[in-house]
């Protein structure tokens, strides 16, 4: 099983690690990849190896210790384990820019970093408890991208906010 490097990403993206293994023993003989350690939600495919993981909101900031292992079908089987860090950073809180009002519409640009999931959400009023309203959700989004509210002039007042995910 080869090395495999520390990877760094931000709460939201999705990791995708391809593990290679070989085994030098003829006739060649199947491989079986398992996840031995990880964070909750990270996966390894039995067959192929490749690793993947999208860490929430709440998994961030961490440093996680992942461990890989590859077995043969032998008899006996024999296995390798591959150790390597994963540190998950948080990502930027999302800012508003261009903020308009035009012929009833409002728009606005929405900055921050790229894959976390981005819901943006509305209230009427801000006096506890707020309700807050789902408006828009924009998966993997890769900021800025504009948000419009073509119902803003429905309302006397409009406060919007944006949540990050998952």
């Amino acid at each position: 099983l080869s090395p495999i490097a520390g990877q760094t990403l931000i709460a939201g993206q999705t990791l995708m690690v391809t593990n290679a293994a070989t085994d030098p023993v003829l006739p060649s003989q199947s491989l079986t990849f398992s996840l031995l350690a990880g964070p909750a939600g990270m996966t390894v495919n039995s067959t192929n190896g490749i690793l993947t993981w999208r860490p929430a909101m709440a998994q961030s900031p961490s440093t996680n210790l992942v461990t890989v292992q590859v077995a043969d079908n032998g008899s006996p089987s024999l296995s390798a384990t591959q150790s390597f860090q994963v540190t998950v950073t948080t990502p930027a809180v999302p800012t508003f820019a261009a903020l308009q009002l035009t012929g009833g519409v409002f728009s606005m640009h929405v900055n921050g970093s790229i894959g976390p999931d981005y819901y943006l959400q509305s209230a009427t009023n801000l006096t506890p408890p707020v309700t807050w309203l789902p408006m828009q959700t924009n998966f993997s989004a890769t900021p800025p991208f504009l948000f419009t509210d073509p119902s803003a002039t429905n309302f006397n007042q409009r406060f919007y906010r944006v949540i990050l995910g998952p």
